[in-house]
């Protein structure tokens, strides 16, 4: 019998370049103040307030009375190394609950119940329901944190610091926002136009070299992020295991910034808006995870200025589905690593590539690096649509089956995958594939090129036609 072999026609990827371009936080705040806030004396909103205080403050290894508000403690006991069965309530936005600081501060804190009103200033510091900072290392066991006010974090991990959650609820409600309500116009006390949403605090944020984990914990926010990462300095890393992680209203699950690197393993999603954002040169990793998203699964979006900046997305397992496309990139490079993943979208896009429209936006100056998706061990339905004319698509195809169209890709299919097109598509083959793991319905059409020009009518009625390039 017979194998009718559409021939492909290689063509050289652009190399991944090293990206070692890391912002400084001074640099990030220059930069901001310089396009949102213009001629104006600048603006450092990672700052706590310089009155803030905790009412437990560990410094240096040795509980600070001194330092504390035992006024907003009514109950547990504290000691340098531990602190059992605490009581907060706070209604001013500059106090706070657990406050860490020091390389030789190592604290846990089991069973707290934390409340906080009132607004906040800056990421974390003695203000937050718990945070770490300057070297300390915080853990937090069956602890509840609820927090109300703009701009007040339940927990942040910063400079050096390693925070860890064990059986706790972390929730952050901010103010009223939406529907009527007056938005704050202080710099950064609400998201960038450009991450499609709303919300005036986060609930979580690691920052500076430090260190987040969370175990068997529901992190929940009202608006804008449950899990955030900002200002790197060169290496965050955020893990979270058997979590739940909610949105309430209109906001994201996880952000990774550039230098930041993100993993979640059995963790359930629940969100208002999108999963995971990732911007530049950054990493996250989804095991077994499942994510009910209200727009997108995730967004990547770049706007640090260094083309060669490559964000990583593996998903392996789990369940996704989106109301919107399950992927949304602008402006990126990417890889998209998706291995035995369940995933739909209402929308019936799988990835969708676009120009960035942020005034901050990366502008491409080199051969950049592209959008490179990888498809392992699945069946899955929905279309990849490339309309970034800044950088080429790649897809690889490995033991999967696809429905749905292909727009502007340098496509690749291995022996064990079919791809059956359900709209009309524009694809240059990498390699040689058997037409019959081609399929298209009939009025539709399959524009692709190869290195032999060649015309194919497919199994249910559909054409193919191969120009030479």
């Amino acid at each position: 019998m017979k194998v009718c072999k559409v021939k492909g026609k290689p063509l050289a990827r652009p190399e991944r370049k090293a990206c070692e371009n890391i912002l400084s936080m001074p640099e990030i705040i220059t930069g901001v103040n310089a396009i949102l806030n213009p001629g104006k004396d600048p603006i450092d909103w990672f700052a706590p307030a310089k009155d803030a205080v905790a009412a437990v403050h560990i410094k240096d290894g040795k509980y600070e009375k001194k330092l504390s508000n035992e006024k907003i403690l009514f109950g547990g006991t504290v000691g340098n190394t531990e602190a059992k069965d605490i009581k907060v309530v706070a209604y001013n936005g500059n106090e706070g609950g657990i406050y860490a600081e020091g390389a030789a501060t190592d604290i846990t804190v089991d069973t707290a119940y934390i409340s906080l009103e009132g607004e906040g200033c800056g990421i974390g510091g003695p203000a937050s329901g718990a945070a770490a900072k300057y070297g300390a290392s915080l853990t937090l066991k069956n602890v509840v944190i609820n927090t109300t006010g703009r701009t007040k974090y339940a927990t942040a991990a910063e400079e050096n610091s390693v925070l860890k959650v064990y059986d706790s609820v972390i929730w952050s409600h901010g103010i009223p926002y939406g529907g009527g309500y007056e938005k704050p116009t202080a710099l950064m006390s609400s998201p960038p136009g450009a991450l499609e949403m709303d919300g005036n605090t986060r609930t979580h944020c690691t920052m500076s070299n430090s260190y987040s984990y969370f175990y068997n914990s529901k992190i929940i926010c009202d608006g804008w992020a449950a899990l955030s990462t900002e200002s790197s300095d060169g290496y965050v890393y955020l893990e979270a295991n058997d979590c739940d992680i909610v949105c309430t209203k209109n906001g994201y699950g996880a952000y990774a910034d550039p230098g930041c690197h993100d993993i979640f393993r059995n963790c359930n999603f629940d969100m208002a808006k999108m999963a995971a954002i990732l911007a530049g040169n950054a990493t996250m990793e989804f095991a077994d995870c499942n994510a009910e998203c209200g727009t997108y699964f995730g967004l990547m979006h770049c706007v640090n200025g260094w083309c060669d900046e490559v964000g990583d997305m593996t998903i392996s397992d789990g369940k996704i589905r989106s109301k919107g496309e399950v992927f949304l990139i602008k402006s990126h490079n990417a890889i998209l690593d998706f291995c035995n993943v369940d995933m739909a979208s209402e929308k019936g896009i799988l990835v969708h590539t676009i120009l960035n429209s942020d005034p901050c936006k990366t502008k491409v100056d080199e051969d950049a690096y592209g959008v490179n998706i990888c498809l392992a061990d699945m069946s899955v339905e929905g279309d990849l649509l490339h309309e970034d004319n800044e950088r080429a698509m790649w897809v690889d195809m490995v033991s999967t089956t696809l429905k749905g169209g292909i727009l502007n890709a340098n496509l690749n299919i291995d022996a064990g995958s079919k791809w059956i097109a359900n709209k009309d598509s524009k694809v240059h083959f990498l390699a040689d594939i058997n037409i019959a793991q081609i399929d298209a319905g009939e009025g539709v059409t399959i524009e692709a090129t190869g290195a032999v020009s060649g015309t194919y009518t497919l199994a249910s009625g559909g054409k193919l036609i191969v120009t030479e390039r």
